[in-house]
């Protein structure tokens, strides 16, 4: 047998314009792994026709194969959200490497599901922008969206809650204790009044009626942080000027109470609440960590927001570093990554956003932005 009758090996090639048996073995094993993908994959022309769609794309939009090619993809989602395809394959003619969005596909049958898609472009021929084709990989998010709402709407339930047990106890601080203090006050007074008494007897009713005023003071203080009373009684403004100012009194650092926008504006409770708490944690942060020696507080309205803005002169820290400790499945460790993770729940359970801006030895900024309703 002459040698061109004999078999091809793995690493040889039939000739110059056939593909080698490795290529031919990749080619395969990318097939698999195209095709029994847990995402939906899809492979379109440079305008969107669908080339090629694996098993999960075939399950997802719920039709047949050989229905879904030749068809655009953006037919497949749903009505409001097909502009977004389009827009994305415009990018992709205008040479952008990839893109990634939110949108939602229909599923017959069992209606809109949420995704989020990423596209690729292709091998673009020389010269041209237009990519050959462009990769699509689509996840189903629909049940981790609902999982995120529920979660959600439980933090809000929960922060609801705590927020009602805070204003309880706030009261009872208030209209019990407090009035027992007041109660002895007045029978402290009535023992004075009551006949002469001893040099040794005046001091020592002076002492008990300086610990139930200081007890008193401490008494109050733990009420209005809980709750101020003011905050439900006269609004966030009210409520924001005596905390600050009585904080920068405990605190000894100058503070300066600033509004934006219209003065007296109230807004809604859960609002209020979130704006307070932001203020109000921030400002713990600066006592404690900052070692400022000035500090300015904002509150009010923009056209659309509601914000609060802490800023101090302090010593600030390292944001990134905080930033890794907040990532999912970190554990947050410390006040201050805990603090900030708390002001961060509490916006976003209100649809807003919380930015902070610190530099080490450059002091540090807390904005919170509360989407008002129109």
């Amino acid at each position: 047998m002459g040698r061109g009758a004999e078999p091809l090996t793995a690493h040889e090639t039939a000739g110059p314009d056939e593909p080698s048996a490795d290529l031919l073995a990749q080619s395969v094993r990318f097939q698999e792994a195209f095709e029994f993908a847990p995402d939906c994959q899809l492979v379109t022309n440079p305008v969107g026709l669908i080339l090629e769609a694996n098993h999960a794309a075939v399950a997802l939009i719920d039709h047949r194969k050989e229905f879904l090619i030749g068809k655009p993809l953006p037919l497949f989602a749903a009505e409001g959200s097909r502009s977004r395809f389009y827009e994305c394959i415009w990018r992709l003619d205008q040479g952008a490497p990839n893109d990634a969005f939110e949108s939602r596909v229909v599923r017959r049958g069992d209606g809109p599901r949420d995704v989020h898609a990423v596209a690729r472009a292709g091998e673009r021929r020389p010269g041209s922008r237009t990519p050959a084709m462009i990769h699509w990989i689509i996840r189903d998010v629909t049940e981790w969206r609902r999982s995120e709402a529920t979660r959600a709407e439980l933090q809000r339930r929960l922060t609801t809650a705590q927020e009602d047990e805070r204003q309880r106890v706030a009261r009872d601080l208030h209209d019990g204790t407090g009035q027992m203090l007041t109660a002895l006050s007045l029978g402290l007074r009535a023992v004075r009044d009551a006949g002469p008494l001893t040099q040794e007897a005046h001091a020592r009713l002076d002492h008990v009626q300086h610990l139930i005023d200081e007890l008193a003071r401490q008494v109050h203080d733990l009420a209005t942080a809980l709750r101020p009373a003011a905050l439900d009684d006269l609004g966030l403004e009210a409520a924001t000027r005596q905390f600050v100012v009585n904080w920068s009194k405990r605190a000894k650092v100058p503070t300066d109470f600033q509004i934006i926008g219209p003065h007296g504006r109230r807004f809604p409770p859960e609002i209020e609440t979130v704006l307070f708490r932001v203020v109000q944690e921030g400002l713990t942060n600066v006592a404690k960590h900052a070692g400022a020696g000035r500090v300015a507080v904002m509150i009010g309205s923009t056209a659309e927001n509601a914000v609060a803005v802490v800023e101090d002169d302090g010593t600030g820290f390292d944001m990134e570093g905080v930033a890794k400790m907040l990532l999912p499945g970190e554990a947050p460790t410390g006040h201050v990554q805990l603090g900030i993770l708390g002001m961060r729940e509490r916006v976003a359970l209100v649809g807003g956003t919380l930015e902070i801006e610190t530099t080490p030895g450059r002091g540090t900024t807390v904005i919170a932005r509360l989407p008002l309703q129109p």
